[in-house]
C-alpha cells in the first residue's frame, strides 16, 4: 500500500447542533461501469452523464456532487501514484484562484484512490461584483481501466462546513460495487426504480 498526504491538510467539521440530518439514503448505480454510491434520499438528482446531486432548496446553504464514471484506455497501476496525484494537482492549478488546502492519496490493491479539496474563484458577475469564493473536495478513484470521479462543492466557509458531513458520507459510500446486493443478494442485475431497503427501516430507490 503505498500513501502520500499533505501534512498541512485539515479536516474541520462543524458542531453538532449546526449539522444537516437525512432520513435515509437512495441508490444511484452506473451497471456499465460497476460502481454505485448512496446519497441521501432529501438531495434531488438529475441524470447526466454525469450525474448531478443537489442539496435541498429549503436548506440554509446551496451544495452540490457531481457523480462520473468511465473507461480509460489502458489499465492504472498502483505505480501510478504520484504521476495521478501531480496531474490532478497541476490540473486544479490551471483553474482561476486555485489553492490546494488538502491532498491525499494512496493505493490499496487494484484501487489507487486520490483526494484534494480546493478554493477557486467563480467567474466575475455581469454586474461587476467581485467573484466569489467556492471549495470544492474531489476524488478521483481507479480501479483497473475504470475512472470514478466525485466532486462535491458548496461556497468556502460555513456553506462548505455545514455540509461536510455529508459530503463525506457520500464520499466514503462511492464503491465499486453494487449497493443493492445489500438487499437483493445480486449484484449488477438491470433494475427498473423500484422500493430497496439500504439499512434497518429506511426504504430507499434503486436506479438501474
Amino acid at each position: 500500500m503505498q500513501r502520500l498526504i499533505d501534512p498541512h491538510g485539515t479536516w474541520a467539521s462543524p458542531r453538532p447542533q449546526d449539522r444537516p440530518s437525512f432520513t435515509g439514503f437512495l441508490v444511484w448505480r452506473d451497471v456499465a461501469h460497476q460502481v454505485s454510491i448512496l446519497y441521501p434520499r432529501e438531495w434531488s438528482q438529475e441524470e447526466g452523464p454525469p450525474l448531478r446531486l443537489r442539496a435541498p432548496a429549503d436548506a440554509p446553504h446551496m451544495a452540490t456532487m457531481t457523480v462520473e464514471a468511465s473507461r480509460l484506455p489502458t489499465t492504472v497501476e498502483p505505480d501510478d501514484l504520484e504521476t495521478l496525484r501531480e496531474g490532478l494537482e497541476r490540473g486544479i492549478g490551471s483553474i482561476r484562484g486555485a489553492q490546494v488546502v488538502r491532498s491525499d492519496a494512496e493505493s490499496v490493491g487494484s484501487l489507487v484512490d486520490l483526494e484534494v479539496e480546493h478554493t477557486y474563484l467563480a467567474d466575475e458577475a455581469e454586474d461587476g461584483a467581485p467573484p466569489v469564493t467556492w471549495r470544492r473536495w474531489l476524488r478521483v478513484m481507479y480501479q483497473r481501466d475504470v475512472q470514478y470521479t466525485l466532486s462535491a462543492e458548496s461556497l468556502d466557509g460555513d456553506a462548505f462546513e455545514y455540509w461536510r458531513p455529508a459530503f463525506h458520507s457520500m464520499m466514503r459510500m462511492a464503491i465499486f460495487a453494487d449497493w443493492t446486493a445489500e438487499v437483493t443478494g445480486r449484484s449488477w442485475e438491470p433494475l427498473d426504480v423500484q422500493a430497496v431497503e439500504i439499512g434497518p427501516g429506511e426504504t430507499t430507490d434503486a436506479e438501474g
